[in-house]
């Protein structure tokens, strides 16, 4: 009998076919499940299995959006080969999925919006995963989102959403797993190898040592791992390519080792690519109302191969051309990864942390910088490269800081008072 899971992967082909249609919401209710900006493995997974719980039999699918350009996928190795096993398995495929450039979002809520001598065609609800206020360049749908499944911290934004499921687990997969078990106690074993993956790559394997893991991802994980139909023989991880990976392992380490090493393969990235691979973009008022731009990169390469590959100059350079790309105000870049450390053969991991700016911001900016210095981050500058006159570089000693705790930092010193 075909699962519910492989009926919901058939209908994402026509997903972009409805959305480009000119009258989305002509079969009923249209509901939207956006991943985050970033969309990294965990973003994408929460938003695929999230509609397809919303989705109910005998109605119109909800769809799930990958929220960046198709061609951004080619960044994403990880999820390349997770989707692509998963959506195969289950009778589909990644080119069904829908990305945000495959239609016009801000036309298809225009629909939406009541005026004079005009029928709104339907119900449109969005919906969250992995974040809980849409992205600046997506504040317009603010009024339409109607539940939240996120695990950073509450920016106390979409109050209205019916459903608001923030906790700050290892993984948002854990929070949309959890709902899912609560209407099915079984799964496909596509769609539990589909979740168990972002929670594994996200907590390091449960580790301890990572200190990301908490007991919510833990209970999903005994939940998922007896679904997952593993492979009686050990697959290698060990070659420098990855044309011979394969998810099809015996184990949960395998398999967390399969996409922790093709994430962590960036190092043939140009700057530009490493800079938007995984980023994120908010708008931050101050205390006089004037609102800055902040751009978040997070890097999976450390900065000292970074500078060795390119030097400090082209580095410079590519931050400052990113700042004016996006009309940043701000810009941090989020360098880390494991690297040896001189005189020791083990492979330490370790973070950095690149503050840049524009000159029209630079007065404000060396302020946020200072009292960015002041917060629990661990901040110490970094001595593999010379600060310049617009950019700033720094160790973290708190590695176990991701941008779950950055942003709330840099938000909370750009609202106070702190920066003049």
């Amino acid at each position: 009998m075909t699962s519910a899971f492989s009926l919901f992967v058939k209908s994402l082909a026509i997903n972009t076919a409805r959305l480009t249609s000119g009258n989305p919401a002509s079969a009923g209710k249209l509901t939207l499940v956006l991943g985050n900006e970033s969309a990294d493995l965990d973003s994408m997974v929460s938003s695929i299995s999230l509609a397809y719980t919303l989705s109910q039999p005998g109605e119109v699918p909800a769809i799930p959006i990958i929220n960046v350009n198709r061609s951004d996928m080619a960044l994403r190795a990880d999820c390349s080969l997770l989707l692509t096993a998963t959506l195969q398995g289950s009778g589909g495929s990644l080119e069904d999925l829908t990305f945000i450039d495959d239609f016009d979002l801000p036309s298809i809520v225009s629909q939406y919006v009541p005026k004079e001598n005009y029928v709104v065609p339907g119900e449109l609800e969005i919906w969250l995963a992995d974040h809980n206020a849409p992205a600046s360049r997506q504040r317009y749908l603010e009024p339409y989102v109607k539940g939240i499944v996120d695990h950073h911290v509450d920016e106390g934004r979409c109050l209205g959403a019916g459903t608001r499921v923030i906790d700050m687990v290892g993984s948002c997969a854990s929070l949309v797993g959890a709902i899912i078990r609560d209407k099915e106690e079984y799964v496909d074993p596509g769609l539990a190898k589909m979740i168990l993956a972002p929670i594994l790559l996200d907590t390091a394997d449960l580790s301890v040592e990572a200190r990301k893991a908490t007991d919510r991802d833990r209970a999903c994980v005994s939940w998922l791992v007896p679904q997952v139909q593993w492979s009686e023989v050990s697959a290698s991880v060990s070659k420098e390519g990855d044309e011979s990976l394969t998810l099809d392992v015996a184990s949960t380490r395998e398999l967390y080792k399969t996409l922790d090493k093709l994430k962590g393969q960036v190092s043939h990235l140009s700057s530009r690519d490493l800079l938007r691979k995984d980023y994120k973009q908010w708008q931050v008022a101050d205390m006089s109302g004037s609102v800055w731009n902040v751009g978040i990169s997070s890097v999976g390469y450390r900065l000292q191969k970074w500078i060795k590959r390119d030097g400090q100059a082209a580095i410079v350079d590519a931050v400052d051309a990113w700042i004016k790309e996006q009309g940043l105000d701000i810009a941090l870049v989020m360098t880390h990864g494991k690297v040896k450390v001189k005189g020791d053969d083990v492979k330490t991991y370790g973070r950095e942390l690149v503050v840049a700016f524009p000159e029209s911001r630079r007065e404000g900016s060396l302020g946020i910088i200072e009292a960015l210095v002041g917060t629990d981050l661990s901040l110490v500058p970094y001595a593999g490269a010379k600060d310049a006159e617009l950019i700033r570089f720094y160790s973290q000693l708190k590695t176990e800081a991701s941008r779950k705790q950055v942003f709330p930092a840099i938000k909370q010193v750009i609202e106070s008072d702190r920066q003049h």
